[in-house]
Order: C-alpha cells, then structure tokens, then sequence
C-alpha cells in the first residue's frame, strides 16, 4: 500500500471530498492541515503549481483536488467499468465544478455586490444547474457507474456544502437528494462526518 500525505488548509475546502473518499476506501492518510500564514512560508513552494490541495503519494506530488478525487476513484475501485464511463462521470464532475465557480464568485464578490450575487446565485444560478444535474443521476448514483462512484462523493459533498450555506432546498431535487442521503449514511462516511476534525467551513 502506497503512502499517502494531504497537503490543505484546516478547513473543508477543496480538500473535503479527497478525505471523504479516503474515510469511505479505509485507507489511512496524513492529513496535514496547515493556516494560510504556514501555507505561505513553508509548504506553498514545495507544490507542484503554488495551490493547496496536494496530493503525496510516495514522494510523488499530485496536484488538483478534481485530479486527487479521480485519480483516488480509480485506485479504491470507485469509478466507472471502462474508459467511456468514466468519461460521462468526467462531464457531470466539470459542471459540478462549473457550479463550485459560481459558488466561489458569489462568496468572494466585493462588499458592494457581494448580497446582489449571494441573492442571485441562491435564488436562480444554483436552482438552474441543479435542474441540469438532476437529470443525469439516476438510483443515487451519477449516470456512468451502478455503484458508489468519486463523483457521488464530489457530488454530496457540493450538495451539502449548498444545503447548510446556502439553504438550498435538496427537496426539489429527489435523485440529488437520494444521492446526498446514500452517501451521508455509508458507515464509513458517517464515521468521518461525526469525528473530523471541527472547522468553521
């Protein structure tokens, strides 16, 4: 078994869903967990391309949080039976990313326009691309695999993160709400979910 070192902030983050899918794979990991002034001065330089999250794997840096998920699906054994899967799984993460991106433009907007996009993105951008990806779930799972796949975890952990911070009702959504379940209540996800570590986000 290879040895695995997470490089990230000690917030959820980009770096939540490389842990969940460690917690669910019972694989054993450092988690190395850093403040933004510690980022800056000892571990920035070290990465492959100047951005947390990283990925050690025997020395080797893997950089990317989408790249670390996908790379650790196929090596646990969560992604699709064949190449073509996998890259129907691949669109449904790049649109989750896409969503992430509104997310983050909305949080981080200026003083000035910041409730204005908060508004926006809670009230029309987020209910729209959760429309679109409803429909490419199907019995808890995203279209591309019949079994527990990186991208249900990338995907419960995006659905969470809009449920609690943005009161994004998961109701309107029933096979996005059945994934969020199924995987909140996998034993080994629901382990994590009651012991990690408490951060603010």
């Amino acid at each position: 078994m290879p040895s695995y070192k997470l490089y990230y902030f000690n917030v959820r983050g980009a770096g939540e869903s490389i842990r969940l899918i460690f917690a669910q794979a019972d694989v054993k990991y450092e988690d190395v967990r850093f403040s933004r002034e510690d980022w800056g001065t000892k571990y920035k330089a070290e990465t492959p391309f100047g951005r947390a999250p990283v990925l050690d794997v025997d020395g080797t840096k893997i950089a990317g949080s989408m790249n670390i998920l996908r790379y650790l699906g196929i090596t646990f054994g969560m992604a699709g039976n064949n190449d073509l899967d996998n890259a129907v799984l691949g669109g449904a993460s790049d649109f989750m990313s896409d969503i992430g991106t509104k997310m983050y433009g909305a949080v981080f907007a200026s003083e000035a326009e910041k409730d204005a996009k908060m508004a926006e993105f809670k009230d029309k951008t987020a209910p729209d691309m959760l429309k679109v990806l409803e429909k490419n779930v199907k019995n808890g799972h995203f279209i591309g695999s019949e079994k527990l796949s990186w991208v249900d975890i990338q995907g419960y952990y995006m659905l969470d993160t809009l449920s609690t911070r943005f009161s994004i009702n998961l109701t309107e959504f029933p096979q996005l709400q059945k994934l969020h379940d199924d995987v909140a209540a996998l034993p080994n996800i629901k382990k994590w979910l009651e012991t990690r570590p408490k951060t603010d986000h």
